[in-house]
C-alpha cells in the first residue's frame, strides 16, 4: 500500500522521534510512505482566522500534489488532517473559491481537483491494514500495560467531517488496544482538548485544562497515555512538571505517539521508536 505521506511540522520539529517511530513502523506494516516535496505548514488554526486564502491555497497545494502522484494522503497530526478535510470541503461547495486557489496553484504546474483521500495513521491501522493483519504483525502482547487513549478534538470534531465515529466516545485506539495486548483505561478527558492552540496565548490555562486529563487517567490506573497527535503529546508531556506544581501531586505519566505503541508490539526497538526523546521517562517494565 503507498500513501503520500505528509507529516506536518511538529514531526519535524519538536517531535522527531514521531516521525521517525511513523516510517519505521509504517515499513513493518508493509504501507510504502511517499514523503511530499517542500510540503510547508498547513497553518495549524491561527493562520486560517489571520489569511483564509492563503489557507486554501496552502492546504490545496499539498492535496494537489498527493493527487499528481495519484496516491491518498496520510497525516500523523490532528490538526492537519482537520485542516485538510476542512479545504476539501470549502473547495467541494465554493466554486469561485476554487477556482481562484487553481489559479495560484497554476503558477506551480498544479491542479487541485479535490479527489484525495485524507487518512489520519491511526485510521489507515483499521481501515487499509485491517485488524486481521496488525493482530498477525504482533510478535509481543503488551500484556499488562494498562493504557489510556487521549484523543484530542481534531480528530473527532466537528462532528459533520467525522460521521463515521462519536466525537464523544471513540474507540478507535481501544481496539488497537485489545490487538496489541494492552488493558484499555476509562477516564474524564481521553476525548477533550489538550489546550495546544491556548497555551501560545497562555499556558496556564493549558496546563490546568490538561493536568487534570492526566491525573484523571493516573487515578483511574493508567501507566501510560497515546495520543494520535503531536501537538497533544508535545502538552502532555512537555508541560507535566508545571501541571504537577499546579495540581501538588506527582503525575510520571509516560506519553507516547501511537506508531510508538504500536511499534513496541510488532518487534521494533524502543531506541528504533525514539522513546528516550521524550520529557517524561518512559519506562513500561515490559520485560
Amino acid at each position: 500500500m503507498r500513501f503520500a505521506y505528509y507529516p506536518g511540522c511538529s514531526a519535524q520539529s519538536t517531535c522527531k522521534e514521531l516521525n521517525a517511530a511513523t516510517h519505521v513502523v509504517a515499513a513493518k506494516l508493509g504501507l510504502e510512505l511517499i514523503e511530499l516535496p517542500s510540503a510547508g505548514c498547513t497553518g495549524s488554526r491561527e493562520l486560517r482566522a489571520i489569511d483564509p486564502d492563503l489557507f486554501l491555497a496552502l492546504n490545496a497545494r499539498l492535496l494537489a500534489l498527493a493527487e499528481a502522484n495519484g496516491l491518498p494522503l496520510m497525516t500523523v497530526c490532528n490538526t492537519c488532517t482537520l485542516n485538510f478535510l476542512d479545504v476539501n470541503k470549502i473547495l467541494g461547495e465554493e466554486p469561485e473559491r476554487l477556482a481562484a486557489v487553481n489559479a495560484i496553484l497554476a503558477k506551480q504546474g498544479l491542479h487541485y481537483r479535490g479527489t484525495t483521500r485524507v487518512s489520519h495513521f491511526l485510521w489507515v491501522l483499521l481501515e487499509d491494514v485491517g485488524e486481521a493483519r496488525l493482530r498477525e504483525l504482533v510478535v509481543r502482547q503488551l500484556t499488562g500495560l494498562r493504557v489510556a487513549a487521549f484523543y484530542g478534538c481534531h480528530i473527532t470534531r466537528p462532528p459533520a467531517h467525522f460521521g463515521f465515529v462519536d466525537s464523544r466516545n471513540a474507540r478507535s485506539i481501544e481496539r488497537i488496544n485489545a490487538i496489541l495486548g494492552c488493558e484499555s483505561i476509562d477516564y474524564s478527558g481521553r476525548t477533550e482538548c489538550c489546550g495546544f492552540h491556548t497555551a501560545a496565548h497562555e499556558e496556564k490555562i493549558a496546563i490546568k485544562l490538561t493536568g487534570r486529563h492526566i491525573k484523571s487517567a493516573k487515578d483511574n490506573g493508567a501507566g501510560a497515555i497515546v495520543t494520535p497527535c503531536p501537538l497533544c503529546h508535545t502538552v502532555l508531556d512537555t508541560f507535566q512538571d508545571q501541571m504537577e506544581r499546579d495540581l501538588g501531586s506527582e503525575l510520571g505519566m509516560p506519553i507516547l505517539h501511537l506508531p510508538q505503541l504500536v511499534g513496541l508490539a510488532i518487534g521494533v526497538a524502543p531506541a528504533q521508536l525514539g522513546v528516550e526523546h521524550h520529557m517524561v521517562p518512559v519506562d513500561l517494565n515490559l520485560g
